[in-house]
């Protein structure tokens, strides 16, 4: 088995694409841009048959490529267009345009700025769950969340990590204001852990089990992960809210694609991984090890998370987002959940259909 040392290692090439350093922003907008370009010359002729998505290069998005290797868009008379892109700033304006058409990404980043009321993007469905593969790592003496008043916190601003952080710290009538906040880039999180002022950071695997095998700070440990609050960092499904008016039913078929993928994984993990790992160019066993610590949604899942009747999963992990992300300064003010999810299309999606 790879040590996570040289797991880091390996992947590390892999995993600047999910992070959001400006330098790697500005290489991929040329290749976004290509990929929208494409995308809508496609789509624009049977606008009711086509799905042009782009979503953050990570495992939790993999049912879409096991759903298009194994025909089930076909089947459904869809076709599903993807294309990698971190980047909110790029994605969010070709949504508003017309020229994308979904994205996927945690809830609490769907509500963070730049998005408003009138923004575009209607959430459907939720794909996987963090399980433990984002967390913050802590050094000697630091034993709870509060021993970090006063301290040196590094991370990214609306990375994983620092939002369970500001999480756990409101649940002590703390806030991470309260904390010195260095900004970093997820990449560097090991050497910067180095550095003894820093008393905790953000991070996640492979990165996370790295930094507490090789740190030279022993004793350090990690004091939190998404698996103590579960659910809180889902990812969610977005599309744009006038196609999805305008053709529900492409939408339904979208996710019956996407649920019957992930009834592969359920049934036959090594199967979805083999199919799904060269699409991200990684071995089939690494990206195995790294979903030891994401939970993918089932249909049943999803509507325990999102399904109509009152208050779901999703409406009270969206409720806890209105406040961590105004105290993160992420979100200018709180957005009512029935104006951005809709539960209709997860009601009933496979009655009378192929699962």
């Amino acid at each position: 088995m790879l040590t996570p040392k040289t797991q880091a290692r390996r992947l590390n090439t892999n995993i600047r694409k999910r992070n959001r350093l400006a330098a790697r922003l500005i290489l991929t907008v040329p290749l976004l841009a290509l990929g929208i370009t494409l995308m809508a010359g496609v789509s624009k002729v049977h606008a009711d048959e086509t799905v042009r998505c782009a979503f953050p290069f990570w495992f939790g998005f993999a049912p879409v490529f096991v759903a298009q290797d194994l025909g089930y868009f076909e089947e459904e008379g869809i076709e599903v267009t993807t294309v990698f892109e971190n980047d909110r700033a790029n994605v969010l304006p070709a949504i508003d345009s017309g020229d994308l058409d979904c994205t996927m990404r945690t809830i609490g980043e769907y509500m963070s700025r730049p998005r408003t009321q009138d923004t575009s993007g209607t959430v459907i469905g939720t794909i996987d769950v963090s399980d433990g593969a984002d967390g913050v790592v802590a050094a000697p003496g630091i034993d709870k969340v509060t021993d970090l008043v006063g301290k040196t916190f590094a991370g990214e601003v609306n990375h994983p990590g620092t939002v369970l952080l500001q999480y756990a710290l409101a649940k002590e009538g703390h806030d991470i204001s309260e904390l010195n906040m260095r900004l970093i880039a997820t990449d560097d999180s090991a050497s910067v852990f180095e550095d003894e002022s820093i008393a905790a950071v953000a991070t996640w695997e492979p990165m996370m089990s790295s930094i507490i095998n090789s740190t030279s700070r022993t004793g350090s440990k990690l004091l939190l992960t998404s698996r103590d609050f579960p659910g809180l960092i889902t990812d969610v499904i977005i599309v744009r809210t006038e196609d999805y008016k305008a053709n529900p039913e492409k939408y339904a078929k979208f996710l019956r694609g996407i649920y019957r993928a992930v009834d592969v994984y359920m049934q036959d993990p090594d199967k979805f991984i083999n199919l799904s790992a060269p699409k991200f160019s990684v071995p089939a066993a690494e990206m195995k090890e790294a979903l030891e610590g994401v939970i993918y949604t089932s249909y049943e899942d999803a509507v325990k998370f999102i399904g109509s009747g009152g208050n779901t999963e999703l409406k009270e992990i969206f409720d806890a987002f209105n406040d961590i992300n105004i105290g993160l300064k992420l979100q200018d003010s709180e957005l009512t959940y029935g104006d951005h999810v809709d539960p209709s299309t997860i009601d009933g999606l496979f009655d009378g259909k192929t699962r």
